[in-house]
């Protein structure tokens, strides 16, 4: 955090628009290594990624029925935590001295997640989340998300409140109330892939929709700065993943683009965005937490512009185990949602 001339305290944060390294573990850890890296030269001090940035979003579900062995390809390149890889990259978040917050697949044993680490400047784990709720036909691919992941956010040493959501997340209302009431300040809006809307491209899941008026919406009805993290994807890219360009069917001719970065203030501005959709970069901006006061002063949705005595939520946070024990005992079903960075 650091104290312009007239004493206002900013922040610098940035939203990754990259491509993934297709389907290869290693060269998706080593590209998001270097992308840390640079993010911690440029003084970047909150960096967000898009959803699975690692190995990439699974296009060819969209394509074709199941392809096992795409499948078998893709869980075999999907990351574990605690893995040398995993740790890998903790080692560059401490390095680069930033928080990030990592999208990627996750592995455990055979299932998969659409997964959230938020490291901290030491390399530690402060916390892991998985989508409760995979989308249309990521259903066949991934698993649900449990009670443990509705917490959507951290608190930094500085005392700034960091959330994340992934993709179509930001489409259910009660788990964005639920955020907010959190006190979500930096949101982390995790998209794979977001191409304008077109042919093959349904406007709902589209960069207009999805990526603006989805995201600026959480930033101004949670009062908070909403980073826009999307992949973007060449045409070798789309041939190795069978990028489709209608649901159902695979493109006919290679697509190339698909970035969508960006970052909005409490009040909807755009603070910053990607060059164009082809583009890989760090989307940066310096901003001012007090810009969330000044929105809060006519609208807090979880404070004086609410009615809890009138509307309510119930969320359901205590983690339930798979199988229980007479003694009391269980074997754990998820993976630790905490974990010290050991050299």
């Amino acid at each position: 955090m650091t104290q312009t001339k007239d004493t206002k305290e900013t922040i610098r944060i940035g939203a990754v628009q990259a491509e993934s390294a297709w389907l290869d573990l290693q060269a998706g850890v080593d590209k998001t290594c270097a992308i840390i890296k640079e993010a911690g030269e440029k003084g970047v001090e909150i960096l967000g990624f898009p959803e699975v940035f690692i190995p990439g979003f699974p296009f060819q579900i969209y394509t074709s029925t199941p392809d096992q062995d795409f499948v078998l390809d893709y869980q075999k390149n999907s990351m574990v935590v605690g893995s040398p890889e995993y740790n890998q990259i903790r080692r560059a978040v401490r390095d680069a001295g930033i928080w990030a917050v990592v999208g990627f697949s996750e592995r455990v044993g055979s299932t998969l997640y659409l997964a959230q680490s938020f490291i901290n400047p030491k390399g530690d784990v402060v916390h892991h989340r998985r989508k409760l709720k995979p989308t249309h036909v990521e259903r066949y691919l991934y698993g649900d998300g449990q009670a443990e992941d509705t917490k959507t956010c951290v608190t930094t040493e500085k005392d700034i409140t960091i959330g994340g959501l992934n993709c179509w997340e930001h489409f259910q209302p009660l788990l964005k109330y639920h955020h907010y009431n959190q006190g979500v300040q930096v949101h982390v809006a995790s998209w794979p892939y977001l191409a304008p809307a077109g042919p093959g491209v349904p406007m709902s899941t589209s960069a207009e929709v999805s990526g603006d008026v989805i995201t600026r919406t959480l930033a101004v009805e949670g009062g908070c700065f909403a980073m826009v993290c999307s992949a973007t994807i060449s045409k070798e890219g789309s041939i190795k993943m069978k990028v489709p360009t209608s649901l159902g069917g695979p493109a006919a001719t290679p697509i190339e683009g698909g970035g969508f970065a960006a970052i909005y203030s409490p009040n909807g501005t755009i603070l910053a965005k990607s060059k164009d959709q082809f583009s890989e970069e760090i989307v940066i901006a310096d901003v001012d937490l007090d810009d969330i006061h000044r929105h809060k002063q006519m609208a807090d949705c979880i404070g004086h512009y609410s009615r809890p005595d009138l509307f309510s939520l119930n969320v359901t946070n205590t983690p339930m185990p798979r199988v229980k024990y007479s003694d009391g005992s269980h074997i754990p079903s998820v993976a630790a949602r905490q974990l010290p960075l050991e050299d």
